[in-house]
């Protein structure tokens, strides 16, 4: 969310929005300063793909940055529950940095991809 002005970015981060929350565009969100924002939530993932496949298609994005990732929790994800965690087919994940700012590196090279291009498929969210 980008902010026209100061006196916009103060009142959405203002502490009764942190608590209580507002609606944008039919959805109800909370104001989460930055400092504490460390998981990136990746939405919309492609049916034919396994959990082995999201986490190869991470690996690829934030390996060169030297950041790596694994995906666990994914057992009994998706339409065979009785599988094992490679081979369920997750809908959407969460992944949890440290800090902020390596969130935040994440989440723009997982928006770039890695051919460095800006995919229309790209969804990631970044939040607390």
């Amino acid at each position: 969310l980008t902010f026209k002005d100061a006196e916009g970015f103060k009142t959405a981060t203002g502490p009764e929005l942190s608590i209580f929350g507002c609606v944008i565009r039919r959805h109800p969100v909370m104001s989460i300063k930055p400092q504490d924002m460390s998981t990136l939530y990746l939405e919309n993932i492609p049916q034919n793909l396994y959990s082995m496949d999201v986490e190869y298609k991470l690996a690829r994005c934030l390996h060169p940055h030297q950041v790596y990732v694994m995906l666990n929790g994914m057992k009994g994800v998706g339409k065979d529950v009785e599988i094992n965690q490679d081979y369920s087919e997750p809908a959407s994940c969460e992944v949890k940095f440290e800090d902020f700012q390596t969130a935040l590196q994440a989440y723009n090279w997982i928006r770039t991809g890695a051919d460095g291009t800006v995919g229309e498929g790209n969804n990631v969210t970044l939040l607390g």
